[in-house]
């Protein structure tokens, strides 16, 4: 059967994808936006809503203070006052025209004069209502308001009180309104709070009293009508506390939020016709998007098919992927069309030739590494005794490299008739790039060392010049040494590099003081000289990191705690302490010891050490 390009296949494939595409798309965006335009809607109702029912509340407690502060300015400045008679008289006049409570409280919280003179003597620390007024007596707040609830004096009677403090700190004046008159302070705010208010552009606030019937709207359009004329359905025995419904509003579908305030319903209605303009105007601008979208997607696609694979290239990319990966083995079958069959071919005639590559560079770079490592071999000293005619001092050093060559390096080399230079060290890189960077380092340094400069100049110079052309960024940590075998005298620079052991007496300690930076992080920078005294018999170990980061199958590392034990010499060893060959003894122990922890854990970094004794003029 004669197979189909696949530029016909996908052609016909895109044109379904993109109709498919833009009416899923356009369904989702109208159901989103219809959800979030309710939402939205919803929150603006309620905002309006609460904002009346939160400013009539604040009214009505702003007329409670209002007048305590009024009584305190011109009739009861204190609650201790000055003829108790005329305050009496006050109490009751002010009763009987307005039939507000009144109570004059002292410091202690007892009301000591009242409207209501069952009221007189009463404690108000002694009720949970009454309790909470006397924030007004420690000096927190100036003026206190209460809800409406039940009075601890008669938990029947329900009130609604406000105080104010007293300026002299004698007490506080309180005031109470009763049931009804709280009602009548809330008609008065109703009766006006909606008329000049509307929501939106086209919706609008009801308040209706406990009847039902509508006594405020906008421009009181509404004022007189009972609410079930409206369409809006309140039912006994119902939290309407900014309840949301969504009804039909003089036949109108509408938004509605009801908030019950004390005998009154605070109404708030928005048409969904207002809603649904807004979502039906972004839903119009989102399909013309769409449209243009997808029309210029649909062209340029059209354009780059020849050269692009669609329904074939995850396959052939999977298969690449394997191959990249290192798995030579994978084969390419992707074969729908002429063009994937033709390429399937070619990448895996490519595969095989690649692989017979691998196989001779892989022949090739074992020749290479092998003679790269005998190399790098020959330029580390390995003759020991290093120089039989000085008796003064023991020298032994060993390498193993975790790779065919390595970064770790050491050298040791006569300076002078009477001082021994010795480095060990350590770059960052491994393999053919490490060993690079390493010879240049070890040479370098030694030239700098046999022109006669001390360690701190030799290291500072050789630092410069290594921060030249380092594109690599390695870099590397060295501890380099100058031994006067005459008088035992250590000089010496660390340049970020493990700290040695000193073995004295059967007991190893760590050399510790403050390291310079590493070489070739950064230029311009000076390293300093530190001092060692070694004693006849001392014995000085160095190493690389190798040693103490070694690992075992589980992970865990040998360790400095470990290396300083094994160093230590026990009683019994006491004598070979004083007797010829010590110092490759010392990195014997460490070798086996760091092989047999290691066990059958891959060495992951190259084992370096060299130790020196000193056995002074013999």
């Amino acid at each position: 059967m004669k197979k189909k390009k696949i530029e016909t296949v996908i052609t016909i494939w895109l044109v379904v994808i993109l109709v498919a595409v833009c009416a899923v798309s356009e369904i989702v965006t109208y159901f989103v936006l219809t959800k979030r335009s309710e939402k939205h809607y919803m929150t603006l109702v309620r905002q309006h809503v609460e904002d009346i029912s939160n400013d009539i509340k604040e009214i009505t407690d702003d007329e409670l203070i209002a007048t305590a502060e009024d009584l305190i300015a011109h009739a009861i400045p204190s609650a201790n006052p000055a003829d108790p008679e005329k305050l009496l008289r006050t109490l009751k006049s002010f009763y009987n025209n307005y039939g507000v409570e009144i109570n004059v409280v002292d410091k202690n919280g007892m009301i000591t004069y009242s409207t209501n003179s069952d009221y007189v003597g009463f404690d108000m620390h002694s009720g949970e209502q009454s309790a909470a007024f006397l924030v007004l007596l420690d000096g927190s707040t100036e003026t206190f308001v209460q809800d409406m609830s039940a009075i601890s004096y008669d938990n029947s009677h329900l009130m609604k009180y406000g105080g104010k403090r007293f300026s002299d700190g004698s007490g506080f004046l309180q005031i109470g309104f009763s049931e009804d008159e709280y009602y009548d302070s809330i008609l008065l705010q109703m009766q006006t709070a909606a008329t000049n208010r509307h929501i939106g552009e086209t919706g609008y606030l009801l308040i209706c009293n406990q009847e039902m019937s509508v006594i405020n709207s906008f421009h009181n359009h509404y004022t007189g009508k009972n609410i079930e004329d409206t369409g809006i359905a309140i039912c006994d025995n119902e939290d309407y506390t900014y309840k949301e419904l969504q009804t039909e509003v003089f036949s109108v579908p509408s938004f509605v939020i009801v908030n019950y305030m004390k005998g009154f319903f605070v109404i708030g209605v928005l048409p969904k016709s207002e809603a649904a303009e807004s979502t039906n105007a972004s839903l119009l601008m989102t399909l013309l998007l769409d449209l243009v979208m997808f029309s210029i997607l649909f062209a340029a696609l059209k354009v780059l098919l020849r050269k692009q694979v669609v329904k074939n290239l995850s396959a052939v990319n999977r298969s690449l992927a394997a191959i990249t990966e290192g798995n030579l083995n994978e084969k390419v079958e992707v074969r729908d069309t002429l063009e994937f069959s033709m390429l399937s071919d070619d990448i895996n005639a490519t595969v095989d030739r690649l692989k017979a590559y691998i196989a001779e560079a892989a022949a090739r770079i074992d020749v290479e590494l092998s003679a790269a490592k005998t190399i790098q071999s020959s330029m580390l000293p390995s003759v020991f005794p290093a120089f039989p005619e000085h008796r003064e001092f023991e020298l032994f050093a060993s390498m193993c490299a975790a790779k065919e060559v390595g970064g770790d390096f050491y050298d040791f080399y006569l300076l002078d008739e009477s001082t021994l230079g010795f480095l060990i060290a350590d770059v960052s890189g491994k393999s053919i790039p490490g060993a690079m960077f390493m010879m240049t380092a070890k040479t370098l340094i030694k030239n700098l060392a046999e022109r006669g400069l001390p360690p701190d100049e030799v290291l500072t110079v050789a630092n410069e010049k290594l921060c030249e052309n380092n594109e690599a960024e390695m870099f590397v940590t060295a501890w380099l040494g100058y031994l006067d075998f005459k008088t035992g005298l250590v000089r010496f620079t660390n340049a970020g590099h493990n700290p040695p052991l000193l073995v004295r007496d059967g007991k190893a300690e760590y050399v510790k003081r403050k390291p310079d930076l590493m070489l070739a992080v950064m230029d311009s920078i000076r390293f300093h000289t530190h001092t060692l005294q070694m004693q006849k018999g001392d014995a000085l170990y160095l190493y690389t990191d190798g040693v103490t980061e070694a690992m075992d199958t589980d992970g865990a590392l040998f360790g400095e705690v470990r290396l300083q034990k094994l160093l230590s010499i026990s009683g019994e060893n006491a004598e070979s302490n004083r007797m010829n060959g010590m110092a490759e003894a010392l990195c014997s122990r460490v070798s086996e010891a760091v092989t047999a922890f290691s066990a059958d854990a891959e060495q992951s970094d190259d084992i370096t050490m060299l130790c020196i004794r000193y056995l002074g003029e013999v």
